[in-house]
């Protein structure tokens, strides 16, 4: 477990392994999209290409679901074909990034190795036509990937359009299977015997002394599946993260083949929007060099949707420290698979849903797909070209949005998003908190937590704990919230934080912190006891006192912050213990007399900063109002929270977006005048965002 390694080992592998990876260099915005041109012919290809210069597109992502067509038997490499395309490619000035395609197998190595599918239970193999149907731990697999990455990074490596690769797709679907093949059997017995070492230690961390469920031997440990009355959460917490090391471990053989076979651009993956995103891990980091990211917008308003989108943008924009992501994929045209099932966006929605990313810190941003996807799963889902390889109607609306990257691009790229707050969280603390839910709407904390900074204006970032450790890393940042990390136990993290606050750093801590250990057991000294000589208050214990939504029940409320702010996250409350010398500053007002008059928030000074405990989550702008007495800034453009759905992001040259994603009018009221880069208007005091409107102030 990384947080049994020493700090300084943790660091010194870091930085080891990073300077042996690439520097992300694009030179241009990454404006382009997905193609497949086995599909074409090279006469087709070709006039695909022009109408994507016309698009004043920069690069072309290929070959991501081409491992059949490119080994048509094995060690059989047919890679003229590719080789022609990047030549065109290349003739036109666009750059393209190469995918190993490793999530999809051929189906000769299917039919030679039958047992090389995952197993799920019930329901037995996936059909080898599915996407990510191999068992990830079969050895003919991983040795049948390793051997066509080589060959293909060989191949390429030289080429002079290629910017970048990309390994596998979509990975992150594999977490929410267990599979039980015998070869993930045998993978699982091999990563227990790695993280506890013996049954006793497994016992012991596990508390398997409940409901008198100890072990006598690690081998005879089944996976966890569907059980009549559910498998122990502990285990399936155990597994969900055998799960992330297995597809890390993949990553890693993958890169170290690229790298062997002389591979020297950077390499990514395009991972997705899961509550428990990889991006963060501290082992993601050493086989990528950036993260990429597939998001597909709705047509339709859901606020949930842009405010999740958020974090995950700052998530990976922050995951290798480097202030910047590739949306990988994203929505051109209609969404669907054999039936179209949203509608067309209009063109002010799609102008927006191209903004947002670049404005989140995205160097580049890619369409699926280019040329049109005629058979396989999703022969209705949109694309830039239609079925007679013609532009689509909406071809102009791609043209448009390209000619802005183009004249924006440069200024995109050298100036990133500035970010004066951090949130820490990563997969570990996510995994818990999936596991051990504690509320139905508990998940809300963490996206929730980035949009108050978000309808503030202050940049904010994401850190996972175990870079929160290294020197220097908090001292970027005025606030650092502690958000829902449920299974935080690092015995080291206390003492960071405590010498962040002296310094002059506030600590926010919210519900649902520091529960249990990492294996989930829940703690014996009270929720957040560990963070008691930080925050002045230990969690004795919690309750879902329940909303208005509950029948005979009302909403909670607290006082605090000069106002009364409703209990959100089910009413979710927890009882603190004040120590002395913490300043209780909010208190629970309740007609459950049980609740009434309990501490709601309280704060502890040290030195120039301080910590504050929340024991509710506030389900009004509360929050915001909180983090903006906390974050210092000189020349602030906007003169309070902006309204829900409304998002504002700054960039390092004093400018910042705003961003109504909502199709209905946004009230923003304006702190100082300021002049629109993309209009040339000036505007100022109150006004009012139109739908789907974006601003670029300064």
């Amino acid at each position: 477990m990384l947080r049994a390694i020493p700090v300084t080992l943790v660091f010194g592998f870091l930085m080891e392994f990073l300077a042996a990876g690439a520097e992300v260099q694009t030179g241009r915005f990454l404006y382009g999209a997905s193609v497949y041109p086995e599909l074409q012919t090279r006469e087709e290809w070709n006039r695909t290409l022009d109408q994507f210069q016309q698009a004043h597109f920069t690069v072309v992502r290929v070959s991501e679901s081409s491992w059949g067509n490119l080994e048509t038997a094995p060690g059989k490499y047919e890679f003229g074909w590719l080789r022609d395309f990047l030549d065109d490619a290349h003739r036109r000035g666009l750059k393209t990034i190469l995918g190993t395609s490793s999530y999809i197998i051929p189906q000769w190595l299917y039919e030679q190795n039958p047992g090389i599918l995952m197993r799920l239970e019930p329901g037995g193999e996936v059909h080898p036509h599915s996407r990510h149907a191999v068992c990830l731990n079969h050895p003919v697999y991983r040795t049948a990937v390793t051997r066509y990455v080589t060959a293909l990074g060989r191949a390429f490596k030289d080429h002079p359009s290629v910017i970048g690769w990309q390994l596998d797709n979509e990975i992150e679907h594999k977490l929410n299977r267990v599979c039980s093949n015998a070869a993930c059997q045998r993978a699982w017995r091999a990563w227990l015997v790695k993280t506890y070492g013996t049954a006793d230690e497994l016992n012991r961390r596990l508390l398997l002394t409940s409901w008198g469920m100890r072990i006598t031997s690690l081998d005879k440990l089944l996976l966890p599946g569907p059980q009549v009355d559910g498998s122990l959460p502990a285990l399936r917490l155990a597994n969900l993260r055998f799960r992330r090391d297995t597809i890390l471990g993949l990553f890693a053989e993958q890169s170290q083949a690229l790298r062997a076979a002389g591979v020297r651009q950077w390499i990514t993956t395009d991972w997705n929007t899961y509550f428990t995103a990889l991006a963060d891990d501290p082992q993601a980091r050493m086989p990528l060099d950036v993260a990429g990211l597939n998001f597909y917008q709705p047509s339709a308003d859901r606020p949930e949707f842009w405010e999740t989108l958020a974090w995950h943008q700052d998530m990976h924009r922050s995951a290798h420290g480097l202030n910047q992501f590739i949306t990988t994929e994203t929505r051109v045209g209609v969404a669907g698979g054999t039936e179209q099932f949203d509608a067309f966006p209009t063109q002010a929605q799609f102008k927006m849903w191209m903004w947002q990313p670049a404005a989140f810190g995205s160097i580049g941003l890619m369409f699926w797909s280019g040329n049109r996807w005629r058979g396989g799963h999703w022969p209705h889902w949109g694309g830039v070209l239609d079925w007679t390889g013609e532009p689509e109607p909406d071809f102009g609306w791609v043209v448009d949005v390209g000619a802005l990257f183009q004249k924006w691009g440069t200024r995109l790229l050298e100036q990133p998003v500035k970010a004066s707050a951090v949130v820490l969280t990563d997969f570990d603390q996510r995994s818990a908190l999936d596991i051990y839910k504690h509320t139905p709407s508990s998940a809300k904390i963490i996206p929730g937590t980035f949009d108050a900074f978000h309808r503030l204006g202050i940049g904010v970032d994401s850190m996972n704990l175990a870079n929160a450790l290294l020197p220097g890393q908090l001292e970027r940042y005025q606030v650092a919230v502690l958000a829902a990390a449920t299974a935080l136990d690092n015995p080291q993290l206390p003492a960071v934080l405590q010498a962040y606050a002296a310094r002059g750093g506030h600590v926010v801590v919210t519900p649902l912190t520091a529960y249990m250990s990492n294996d989930g057991v829940f703690r014996g000294d009270g929720f957040g006891g560990n963070l008691a000589e930080l925050t002045g208050a230990v969690a004795r214990t919690a309750r879902r006192m329940g909303t208005s939504a509950d029948a005979g029940r009302e909403d909670q409320k607290a006082v605090w912050l000069g106002g009364v702010s409703p209990v959100g996250m089910d009413g979710y409350s927890e009882y603190l213990k004040v120590s002395p010398g913490a300043e209780i500053f909010g208190r629970f007002q309740s007609s459950e007399p049980v609740l009434h008059g309990q501490p709601a928030a309280v704060r502890r000074r040290t030195g120039l900063g301080s910590a504050i405990k929340l024991a509710f989550w506030p389900n009004d702008d509360s929050l915001a109002r909180l983090f903006r007495t906390l974050v210092r800034n000189d020349n602030p453009l906007l003169a309070g929270p902006a309204p829900p759905g409304v998002q504002a992001v700054p960039r390092t040259d004093a400018s910042m977006f705003l961003i109504n994603t909502g199709a209905k009018g946004a009230p923003v009221r304006l702190a100082r005048a300021a002049t629109d880069r993309l209009s040339g208007r000036t505007v100022q005091g109150g006004i009012v965002l139109k739908g789907y409107e974006v601003l670029w102030l300064e």
